[in-house]
């Protein structure tokens, strides 16, 4: 049996228009199934793309037919992807703040902060030199950390005199915000509104164990998948769910002999784990639902679609 795994993120009715070329059909190694769509971004491992519903899938390049690998070594692909990747992202957070940069990949860190001499170092840099954002930021990192009524400079600025010249680090959980001249911050999740945290966070835990057992690939793949995921929201304001998984399973035997079926699985209420999109062959659609069930226990049906003849 051979196994094809996908990774797909639900998208509505897009707000920006994303730097594509016009959709093309992309084709599986073996011919099975198929998929029109518009490039969004790649790597080297895999190639991200937008159907004309705005959903966004994420396939392995390996995956694909020859025709679609050289494809994606050709300028206009490369030229339509670096468009998107390296084009600057707005994101408003929950405290009104206004952030501009890419998002790069998720992070754990310490910020440390210290008031000597009349002036607020953060990690040893003077406050009013980072960027005026950052400067809005820290007082909302720490309001939110030590439950300050106000997250302003002048709370902070008494609750900095409290500490007596003593340094106080604080470990963040969140994404890296790469600005326009390549510097990069730490944007806790804690500081994102709630649509967009339900979109960025999922990824974090894959993210942090495959760097809890030294798996780098792994780990880079997570933050590719975030810096895609965050462009297309950007792009498109409406996107709903968090990335799921779509398996491609079939034997040599059942291509072109028996219909294609998409099932979508939602997990069990304390399951962890994304949806999935279970593309199995079947005589009819409650078929392909069981079999899709059996393979994936701790997941409940939804919709399914008729994906072949």
């Amino acid at each position: 049996m051979k196994k094809l795994v996908v990774l797909v993120t639900y998208c509505a009715v897009a707000c920006h228009t994303l730097p594509v070329i016009a959709a093309r059909v992309w084709t599986d190694s073996r011919g099975a199934y198929t998929l029109e769509a518009d490039l969004v971004m790649f790597n080297d491992a895999t190639v991200i793309l937008q159907r004309g519903d705005h959903e966004l899938v994420a396939i392995p390049i390996d995956a694909l037919s020859e025709e679609d690998r050289d494809y994606l070594e050709s300028s206009d692909a490369i030229s339509a992807a670096k468009q998107t990747s390296e084009a600057a992202q707005t994101w408003v957070l929950n405290n009104g703040v206004e952030v501009t940069g890419r998002i790069v990949d998720y992070t754990a860190r310490d910020v440390t902060l210290q008031r000597r001499r009349r002036r607020i170092y953060v990690n040893d840099r003077v406050l009013e030199n980072l960027p005026t954002f950052y400067q809005e930021l820290v007082p909302a990192i720490v309001a939110h950390v030590e439950q300050l009524p106000q997250a302003d400079r002048r709370s902070l600025e008494a609750w900095l005199v409290r500490q007596r010249a003593q340094p106080r680090t604080f470990h963040l959980e969140g994404v890296i915000l790469e600005t326009e001249n390549g510097d990069e911050y730490a944007i806790p999740f804690f500081l994102f509104n709630d649509d967009d945290l339900k979109l960025l966070h999922p990824g974090w835990d894959d993210w942090e164990a495959a760097w809890g057992r030294d798996d780098v690939n792994a780990a880079h793949e997570w933050a590719f998948l975030l810096e895609s995921l965050a462009a297309a929201r950007y792009h498109d304001r409406r996107v709903q769910r968090e990335i799921a998984m779509l398996q491609l399973k079939l034997k040599a035997v059942d291509v072109g002999l028996t219909s294609l079926w998409e099932v979508t699985l939602y997990p069990l209420p304390g399951q962890h784990l994304p949806p999935q999109w279970v593309v199995v062959p079947g005589r009819d659609s409650r078929q392909a639902t069981d079999t899709a069930l059996q393979m994936n226990p701790g997941f409940a049906a939804g919709p399914v679609r008729r994906v072949s003849r």
